[in-house]
């Protein structure tokens, strides 16, 4: 059964071809990049310099963060308990870290235990949003599929060790499907973690993931198990697949 995670939750227009690099087009005192953009309006929640627009906190938190000139920016303050926590999730998903709040938030750790968040349980049963992306695959979105015969870590989230345990509590992964190259971020950390296999397709195999145990060849379709296929959707990359 072929699952399509791209349609599953909000995201941004495709961007060209990434290279693992930094993103900040001038250096700047860290002092400085972190100082609260003056498009974010008065309040708790506010978004720095560093911000690298990669829209994350705006589909986690619509009703938040909006896009102002070229970078995210807070537009309405949280005015619900539901809306300060996608906030929070947004805050603790950003890959720059550059949500933050004027106290430590008390509720932190609650919304960290949320993490991975069911994408929606009546059409898409056993998926879960990773969030903690990572600023090494400019933003991009991690998913978790649970299965009986292994769970499947979709893409690479920033590594932290409170993801880790959350992630091990639901079974943990016995595969890592790299979509493609600029979305490997972390993958050592989490295969040396979860002890899980990677799969990518060799031609988007670099230095960095010459390692990845299950390289794909072909245009597929290739199978996990009974029930699970990778399909070769080239477009951002002429080799990138999708679950």
């Amino acid at each position: 059964m072929a699952l399509s995670l791209g349609a599953a939750t909000p995201t941004a227009p495709p961007l060209p071809r990434r290279r693992v690099v930094p993103f900040r087009a001038t250096a700047s005192p860290p002092a400085l990049d972190r100082r609260r953009r003056p498009q974010n309006v008065p309040g708790e929640f506010f978004v720095d310099h560093r911000c690298i627009d990669c829209q994350t906190c705006r589909w986690m938190a619509p009703e938040v963060f909006k896009g102002v000139d070229g970078k995210a920016a807070v537009a309405a303050q949280p005015s619900s308990q539901e809306d300060r926590t996608k906030a929070l999730q947004a805050l603790l998903s950003c890959p720059t870290s550059s949500i933050h709040t004027h106290k430590p938030p008390k509720d932190i750790l609650q919304v960290q235990n949320m993490f991975p968040l069911p994408l929606d349980e009546s059409l898409l049963p056993g998926v879960y949003l990773c969030g903690y992306h990572s600023e090494h695959s400019f933003g991009a979105t991690s998913y978790l599929v649970t299965h009986p015969q292994g769970n499947i870590l979709v893409d690479s989230p920033r590594y932290t060790p409170k993801l880790a345990d959350n992630i091990e509590r639901l079974g943990g992964a016995r595969y890592m499907f790299l979509t493609h190259i600029d979305d490997v971020a972390d993958h050592r950390k989490w295969a040396q973690r979860l002890k899980c296999e990677r799969i990518m397709h060799s031609g988007d195999v670099e230095e960095g993931t010459a390692n990845v145990e299950w390289k794909l060849d072909g245009n597929g379709p290739w199978n996990i198990g009974t029930d699970f296929e990778l399909i070769h959707t080239p477009g951002h990359t002429q080799v990138r697949n999708s679950a």
